[in-house]
């Protein structure tokens, strides 16, 4: 007697537990796209969701917080910054960014190859402090 007390038990928490997921889900689910809804009106009604006052330089003229972020990003070829040539496989733990100046303005050369690859990009600083 006590075995079938012990699976009603069981099989009415089955059951409860079942029944309580199912009307959690539906009256969630009836709500799901109004939550959307709120979500991509308040998206496009805040505007520039990343703004920055920082001036774009004339074509081939960057900053050195570029240079420091291409760096930092991972290298696609080599580069040269002022005459100092930096590797791709460069390892950034160990990799002097002092020699980059953060606020200087650099001019940029690309060296290709006879096959029109890109072998170099060159910085040379062109400029103090903005």
């Amino acid at each position: 007697m006590e075995e079938n007390i012990s699976k009603a038990l069981s099989y009415f928490s089955v059951a409860f537990f079942i029944i309580t997921a199912i009307s959690l889900f539906l009256m969630l689910y009836g709500k799901n796209s109004e939550m959307v809804n709120i979500v991509n009106k308040n998206i496009s009604e805040s505007g520039p969701v990343y703004q920055t006052n920082i001036k774009e330089q004339a074509g081939n003229k960057v900053s050195g917080a570029v240079i420091i972020g291409c760096i930092k990003n991972g290298l696609e070829t080599d580069i040269s910054i002022n005459s100092v040539t930096v590797y791709k496989n460069v390892d950034i733990n160990t990799f002097n960014f002092d020699m980059v100046d953060l606020y200087a303005v650099y001019s940029v050369e690309y060296v290709y190859n006879s096959l029109g690859e890109l072998t170099l990009v060159k910085y040379q600083k062109s400029g103090g402090v903005r």
